[in-house]
């Protein structure tokens, strides 16, 4: 924390924390919960994650560190006198950019409704926390899931102080957006999370898209050979943090198709169930369909065009040239090649162009399919389960990010007045979601892809998910 950074900024209604600290970690070692000093100010932001760019957008007064580990606290300014259901917000970035301190993950919006008491977390990423290194013992050993290390630490931290703030322990929702969601429900899969939370809700990502351990050892693999460090890999704790942020950058794959393919090759929450000091004993999905967690209530959502932010933003590298460019990407993922084309020929539609085809076809893989089957998944072992489908309003279509500002209650700069009516009711689910105020809902999922919108969506969502689940039955999404 600087000494010159400016008061974080205040909710009128609410009380705020900034920058709690909730464990501190050496590098590459688990996080060690930490307890709180009630007599501190918390009333500047706390670091945030050392990332690959400079970090501008994040809105991180006090810059960025190693020293990352603190979360936020929102509260009602007038309490009503019971504990409130606490909402802990995990942000989103690939697991290498993101923080707390942005105007995204300022759950501030929530808790001015006077109904939940808000926390936004701030966990490793890249470099630092997503690469698995335990494979190589010594003072490696405990490298493995570290960033999901530090989110089981921070929702231990809130169970053991939430109360002093007006929460209830003993009813917390977890949710994020994209990787923040990747992180929600792969606490399904990890023991040590076992009592923290009530229920998960992840929005365009869900109980898939791990990244399988033989990926994890060769990213980890490309990374200290990056580095020069192959032949004695404890050198990267005394190597300074920009050359290994940079390092790992270098040589994570950026195509998304790789990365949210079926093979996973990116960054991500690892099924390390067979490597040492393993944090995940069972894949989320699994988990799901034990029965195991059915008392935890789950929601999960995808939008309209999830992967249509890549068209519009990075054209140059999602852009497959040529629709049978899709289908051999399909093949790779050792599709039948027939199959693979039936499969694009359903997307090729609507005088699409190829990128569009292959963000449409990405959109349900990758986001669409799990969502769908993970609530149905969840609903056949006696849980419940909401699906949800986000559609586009004038002015902010539905790509990947299109709700980050609603997920926390907050306005978006300039919105419409259609995107304010679709946004209010992404807050009002929210909430709803997390007080456990199932009767505001729509039925939850049975047999049947049974989902809710909001916006304006091009189709009939629970016909969308349905047809997803048919179209790519029997396909795995690892």
């Amino acid at each position: 924390m600087t000494a010159t950074a400016p008061a974080a900024p205040t909710t009128p209604g609410v009380r705020s924390w900034w920058g709690i600290p909730y464990a501190t970690a050496e590098r590459y070692r688990r996080p060690v919960v930490a307890e709180f000093d009630p007599d501190r100010p918390y009333d500047r932001k706390g670091v945030a994650a050392v990332q690959p760019d400079s970090g501008d957008w994040l809105e991180a007064d006090s810059g960025t560190g190693e020293d990352c580990l603190n979360l936020n606290v929102w509260a009602p300014e007038q309490p009503l006198g019971t504990a409130l259901p606490v909402a802990v917000y995990i942000h989103g970035g690939g697991f290498e950019f993101g923080a707390n301190t942005q105007i995204t993950s300022n759950v501030a919006g929530l808790a001015a409704s006077g109904r939940v008491v808000g926390v936004s977390i701030n966990y490793r990423l890249g470099a630092l926390g997503a690469v698995s290194l335990s494979q190589y013992g010594g003072r490696l050993a405990e490298a493995s899931n570290l960033c999901l290390q530090d989110v089981i630490a921070a929702l231990t931290w809130i169970r053991r102080n939430i109360a002093r703030f007006g929460g209830d322990p003993d009813n917390v929702t977890v949710y994020g957006h994209s990787g923040g969601a990747y992180s929600t429900f792969g606490l399904l899969g990890a023991p040590s999370a076992d009592g923290l939370y009530r229920r998960l809700a992840g929005f365009s990502a869900g109980p898939t898209r791990l990244q399988p351990s033989w990926w994890a050892e060769e990213l980890a693999h490309r990374f200290v050979t990056e580095l020069g460090v192959a032949g004695d890999p404890e050198k990267l704790i005394d190597l300074d943090t920009a050359s290994l942020v940079a390092a790992l950058h270098k040589v994570t794959p950026t195509d998304l198709g790789a990365r949210g393919g079926m093979d996973s090759t990116s960054l991500g929450v690892v099924l390390d169930t067979d490597q040492p000091g393993a944090v995940l004993r069972a894949h989320p999905m699994d988990v799901l369909a034990s029965g195991a967690h059915r008392d935890v209530d789950v929601l999960l959502s995808m939008a309209s065009d999830d992967m249509g932010w890549w068209v519009a933003n990075d054209l140059d590298r999602f852009d497959p040239g040529t629709v049978d460019a899709v289908v051999d990407e399909l093949a790779r993922w050792r599709i039948p090649r027939s199959r693979a084309k039936q499969i694009v020929r359903a997307y090729d539609q609507e005088g699409r162009t190829p990128a569009e085809v292959r963000a449409a076809l990405l959109t349900d893989y990758i986001f669409g399919l799990p969502a769908a089957r993970g609530a149905l998944t969840h609903a056949a072992a006696g849980g419940n389960a909401h699906l949800l489908l986000v559609g586009p309003a004038e002015g902010a279509p539905a790509v990947h990010g299109s709700e980050m500002y609603a997920l926390v209650g907050q306005e978006r700069p300039g919105r419409s007045a259609e995107q304010a009516d679709r946004d209010t009711r992404i807050r009002d689910i929210v909430l709803d979601f997390t007080t456990g105020e199932q009767s505001s809902l729509w039925p939850a999922v049975t047999d049947r892809p049974t989902s809710e919108s909001v916006g304006n969506p091009p189709f009939d969502a629970t016909a969308h998910y349905q047809a997803a689940l048919d179209l790519w039955e029997g396909i795995d999404r690892p």
